[in-house]
């Protein structure tokens, strides 16, 4: 199977705050695109990028966090989910390189974006090694229902425990970000609606109280919280997206 990296994209219009914001919990800037609208940052499992809301040509909207990929292989993953039946499987050419497409369970159309190896139009940054979070995009849905067929087909394996209201799907054991299944509760979703959109969560091996205290330092109001699957922060970001850091999940095994 070819490599996938886990890659949510927020569409937002406050990328430098929300870039600080991701450096505070422990990510670290990789790319951005010279003319502005695009950085991506690099977590110690996955990535997530940040894509100006004004200049999305796809629908993405003030706020919203959508599930995306990165791979080293389009060709491969294709026929990889081709034999799976995922539908509507298709891969083609944009201005920043190639782009692999499907539909997804609940309708929605998620991009897998091929690793980019010509940086024109983009430059590196250089940057510290980020210090331990994982990032753990949650997509709202039926945890044993069809969208874990299609993680697997894209090559991710649940991890940890599972549970009939939650279970995370791990892309090399987590070294490429994990995603989460979470049940739907009753009432609405506490994330900005829109195709693909998931909540923007993370794993983290640094303790919680440093992130706390760092997010304190900056103006936020972060919020500790011990439950019965472990302890997590909760804090609102600059888009006023709600977003949580957990312990993390195989901390006991």
């Amino acid at each position: 199977m070819t490599a996938i990296v886990v890659r949510p994209v927020r569409f937002t219009d406050n990328i430098e705050p929300m870039q600080a914001f991701l450096e505070l919990i422990g990510l670290r800037p990789r790319i951005e695109s010279v003319g502005g609208g695009w950085v991506d940052l690099v977590a110690d499992g996955g990535l997530v990028a940040l894509h100006s809301a004004a200049a999305s040509d796809s629908g993405g909207i003030q706020g919203q966090t959508r599930l995306s990929f990165e791979a080293d292989d389009l060709d491969a993953l294709a026929r990889a989910l081709t034999d799976a039946a995922i539908p509507d499987v298709t891969v083609y050419d944009e201005a920043y390189g190639r782009v692999l497409t499907f539909t997804d369970p609940l309708g929605d159309r998620i991009a897998v974006d091929e690793r980019m190896t010509d940086l024109y139009g983009f430059r590196a940054l250089p940057g510290a090694k980020p210090v331990g979070p994982k990032v753990v995009p949650v997509r709202f849905c039926d945890p044993a229902g069809p969208y874990g067929r299609l993680l697997q087909a894209l090559g991710l394996r649940p991890v940890g425990e599972t549970n009939e209201y939650y279970v995370n799907f791990a892309a090399a054991d987590g070294e490429h970000g994990l995603v989460g299944l979470h049940h739907v509760f009753a009432g609405e979703l506490p994330i900005a609606a829109g195709e693909g959109s998931v909540q923007l969560t993370f794993e983290s091996a640094e303790p919680l109280a440093p992130i706390a205290a760092r997010l304190e330092r900056a103006g936020f109001a972060p919020q500790l919280h011990s439950e019965d699957f472990g302890s997590l922060l909760s804090v609102t970001d600059p888009d006023g997206q709600p977003v949580q850091v957990h312990e993390p999940s195989n901390k006991s095994e």
